[in-house]
């Protein structure tokens, strides 16, 4: 019977794992390769005929990929990763590719939290901007004197607020 999902196996070596690990390497194979490779052949299976592993058809698909490490470097995985706030596979992905990693979870958290006060600032700006034009428009100069403070610091206030967000957006990598 014909099955499209991936048989898996687990095989016990007993004694010649060093020895298929060696033919494997010799032929530049994982050992899995070199075993499904060893199975074809056994069952009179023309290699060539071997299913090809699916292929990827979506760019946002995702593969699950097991990792066998030392204790430390797997605290070290799991440390690094919690410490930036990413998955770990996000966290081993940048790694591969070579991307800067976020700044960590708590710093993006005060970042945030800047830039939102600082929009809130703006937004009274915005308001209190507004007001002063429609005083100005009516004439009503001593009204709109009481804005003139407020008017004098937003040039400064924008340019604050602008470059508070682009240093966020720059030590987060996008990240939240």
């Amino acid at each position: 019977m014909t099955s499209a999902s991936r048989d898996r196996v687990t095989i016990d070596l007993r004694g010649i794992g060093p020895s298929v690990r060696a033919a494997a390497s010799a032929r530049r194979m994982c050992v899995a390769a070199y075993a499904r490779l060893a199975l074809a052949e056994a069952s009179d299976q023309p290699v060539a005929a071997l299913p090809p592993a699916a292929p990827i058809e979506r760019a946002d698909a995702v593969m699950k990929v097991t990792l066998r490490l030392d204790p430390l470097d797997a605290e070290l995985l799991l440390l690094g990763a919690a410490h930036v706030g990413l998955s770990y596979g996000a966290f081993v992905a940048r790694l591969l590719r070579g991307m800067p990693l976020p700044a960590p979870l708590a710093e993006r958290v005060k970042d945030r939290e800047a830039l939102i006060v600082s929009s809130d600032h703006l937004a009274t700006l915005s308001a209190d901007l507004a007001s002063l034009i429609r005083m100005l428009k009516r004439g009503d100069g001593e009204g709109a004197a009481g804005y003139r403070a407020s008017a004098e610091s937003l040039v400064d206030d924008v340019r604050r607020h602008l470059e508070l967000a682009s240093r966020v957006v720059a030590r987060n990598g996008g990240e939240r």
